[in-house]
């Protein structure tokens, strides 16, 4: 295996979901349920979203919302930074714990709908963005030897 590649910046800035390139994200959104305890299920039948987007960033951050208002306002942020930031406070979609992974994964699969050959370029290297800001759910610890 190549080595790690463990900073999404200069040369592999394109890995970051900071990195400012137009995409469309296909998210099928499931339908959902009341389920116990005030909770929801996510059922089988959901309709498609599609987002356009300056960046990875700014669509993760609109799909955290169904208000057509807050996700406009999201989507206007001239950096992806300021999306994060506005996507703290919008109001999240019922059932959003559930869906954020399968949300993050077409976000990253329009990324690189684009992006291919730059990601094929990374051969077999082991892709981990490295967390200096505290990120607790999509950090990856790296196991030590010998734990």
């Amino acid at each position: 295996m190549s080595d790690a590649i463990t900073r999404f910046d200069r040369e592999h800035r394109f890995l970051s979901n900071f990195h400012v390139a137009p995409l469309e994200v296909h998210f099928v959104a499931p339908a959902l349920r009341p389920g116990l305890a005030g909770g929801f299920e996510i059922g089988l039948v959901g309709g498609l979203e599609v987002i356009q987007a300056a960046s990875a960033e700014h669509a993760f951050q609109a799909l955290k919302t169904v208000d057509p208002a807050e996700r406009a306002a999201v989507l206007a942020w001239e950096t992806p930074g300021r999306a994060k930031r506005m996507g703290r406070k919008v109001t999240l979609r019922p059932g959003w714990d559930d869906l954020r992974l399968s949300a993050m994964e077409m976000v990253v699969r329009g990324k690189f709908r684009d992006l291919e050959l730059a990601l094929i370029a990374t051969a077999d290297a082991l892709l981990v963005e490295g967390n200096t800001w505290g990120d607790r759910f999509w950090v990856w610890t790296c196991p030590t030897a010998g734990a």
